[in-house]
């Protein structure tokens, strides 16, 4: 898991710059999704799909629940219970124990605790070398060599601050470099860009232009540090007998409709990502596939490709009509019913799905950000991407919908709600009843109020004190 990826920036998306050259010499061994989308723009709803297969308003674990229920079964305590070693390896605090998301994990290490922050590497370079550490300590234990394993990375590197390491923080500069604003960009950070959404923190063109190089960057040196975790599975010959996916949660503006990072929008830059899938006996090499797909569809995928059933959601029977997850197109062996692209009689394709919930704590930040007298009472809203075809629906909690034809305008600068009102109520009406299907937790923005967090000892810890470790696997070296 690349967390903060988008899809347009990697090479085998058709990126003019050389920035996932690791990664493309993996997708041509396997198969790649040109048009994967995310069901959550920001780390923690979009994580817990790709766990359990739902979508955000179905699992619950988003803004004003920060938590990953137990009743979920997890594609870890899925491969747990078949006596597959798990082991995770997590950069991001947000989709930590404080969010309970070590669920099913045997081992799960936190790789944030220990980084320093001071430097370029927030702890790529520690998670590589806890794999390899790993990877050595089951080369030399018969009993491991005969389990099988599942292992889950999540590098954090791409998100902001945009600060490379060399070489490839120089490499992506574009000339000429001014060095005093890239020494100044890469030290950007939350909630600066808070304040550049808000109008009160200014960049020039050439401070957006040194932004992107630096994210660029970013996806250059993660891709580096998966091409190393790929060579240590080829040297110790397990490569072919292993299922290697790479994606990311969401994706990331760079400026594009006055926005940075991933707050508050529903736009392409954020939901579209990259994916990736290799497994020799089951994916047929050189595919590029370009039906819509989502993240939360690796969740049955990888399960069926280990020989496993996923477990029935709560409120996915018939009657609800709503699928949550498919078996990937282009995977053979596994059977795939897939309702993706297909007819939906005269309505065309099934839409794909995105959902932002009420960014309720987030307000607040929004609020030390904002300006004096600044009324941020506009981005209290919910909003869901509903797209269908090329036709996409940015609908509102609030009302003020957006609608646009990616076909003519992939870039969404032009908002067609106002000639098309018909559509869009059309649209709406259709969002509306999806976000009400029976069976799922009422999402925030619609409801009025915020989903009820747990109370300790079935929620999320109340602070640093409970954070010890998970105890280690007997015999493992973590």
């Amino acid at each position: 898991m690349i967390d903060t990826a988008r899809a347009d920036r990697f090479s085998f998306n058709g990126y003019a710059r050389d920035t996932s050259p690791a990664i493309a010499a993996l997708a041509k061994q396997g198969a790649i999704y040109e048009r994967a989308a995310t069901p959550a723009p920001w780390t923690l709803p979009a994580h817990a799909s790709l766990f359990t297969g739902l979508f955000p308003s179905t699992h619950g674990a988003d803004s004003g629940h920060l938590w990953l229920d137990d009743e979920r079964i997890t594609l870890a305590e899925s491969f747990r219970d078949e006596d597959y070693r798990t082991i995770a390896y997590i950069e991001n605090p947000c989709i930590g124990r404080l969010s309970n998301f070590q669920q099913g994990f045997e081992t799960f290490e936190e790789i944030w605790r220990g980084a320093t922050k001071a430097g370029p590497d927030p702890g790529a370079e520690q998670t590589n070398l806890k794999i390899d550490r790993w990877l050595t300590w089951r080369d030399g234990n018969d009993d491991a060599r005969r389990q099988p394993f599942f292992m889950f990375i999540n590098y954090v590197e791409p998100h902001l601050p945009y600060k490379p390491p060399e070489p490839e923080r120089s490499r992506f500069l574009s000339p000429p470099i001014d060095s005093q604003a890239v020494e100044r960009l890469s030290r950007f950070h939350h909630p600066e860009e808070v304040k550049y959404i808000l109008g009160s923190v200014t960049l020039s063109a050439n401070d957006l232009r040194v932004l992107s190089d630096l994210y660029d960057g970013e996806i250059a040196y993660i891709d580096r540090r998966i091409g190393e975790v790929i060579e240590l599975l080829r040297k110790r010959g397990i490569l072919d007998d292993t299922v290697v996916a790479i994606t990311s949660d969401h994706g990331e503006e760079i400026g594009e409709h006055g926005f940075l990072d991933h707050k508050m929008n529903v736009y392409e830059p954020l939901l579209r990502i990259p994916m990736v899938l290799r497994y020799p006996p089951a994916v047929r090499a050189g595919q590029r596939i370009k039906q819509p797909v989502m993240l939360q569809d690796l969740y049955p995928t990888l399960l069926r490709l280990a020989g496993l059933h996923p477990p029935e959601p709560p409120g996915s029977s018939a009657s609800t009509g709503a699928r949550e997850a498919i078996v990937l197109p282009g995977v053979s062996g596994v059977g795939s019913d897939d309702p993706r692209g297909a007819p939906r009689g005269k309505r065309g394709p099934e839409p794909l799905i995105a959902e932002f919930a009420r960014p309720l704590s987030f307000l607040d930040v929004m609020r030390e950000s904002s300006p004096p007298g600044h009324d941020i009472t506009a981005w209290d809203r919910a909003l869901v991407s509903y797209r269908v075809g090329d036709l996409k629906l940015h609908w509102a909690s609030d009302g003020r919908h957006r609608l646009f034809d990616l076909a003519r305008d992939p870039g969404e600068e032009h908002d067609l709600a106002a000639q098309e009102p018909d559509r869009v109520r059309a649209l709406a009406k259709e969002v509306e009843a999806w976000l009400h299907r029976p069976g799922v937790r009422p999402p925030n923005g619609l409801e009025g109020k915020a989903s009820p967090i747990p109370p300790n000892g079935g929620g999320p810890p109340t602070g640093l004190g409970d954070e010890s470790p998970l105890p280690p696997l007997p015999g493992s070296p973590d």
